[in-house]
């Protein structure tokens, strides 16, 4: 099995941009010292960082599955590298990220 690096029809110019945009915002609306959106007051009502983890999931999840196909696989279950891939890592984390929607921990059900 090989974990792919090289990924068709993901703009990653678009994510650095629509990253670009949120650490400025951060700077500009966060007080303390990390930085953090799970501390801005506003945290339950933007839109920016919404639609960033939305886009963080949707490449990490075509990723996901173009390194699935890659290696005709359905699930990444069977794969070797199942505990190392950094591409499943990234999954999962904006898996965890898409469900609390950027607020650092807090889950809407």
């Amino acid at each position: 099995m090989i974990e792919l690096k090289e990924f068709k029809n993901i703009d990653e110019d678009f994510y650095e941009s629509k990253k670009q945009d949120l650490q400025e915002c951060r700077n500009e609306n966060v007080k303390d010292m990390t930085k953090s959106c799970s501390n801005c007051s506003k945290v339950f009502y933007c839109d920016k960082i919404k639609e960033f983890v939305e886009l963080r999931f949707q490449i990490t999840i075509t990723k996901l599955k173009q390194c699935q196909e890659s290696n005709s696989l359905n699930s990444c279950m069977s794969c070797e590298l199942f505990f190392t891939c950094q591409n499943r890592k990234n999954y999962v984390d904006a898996t965890y990220e898409k469900m609390n929607e950027g607020r650092g921990g807090e889950f809407d059900f």
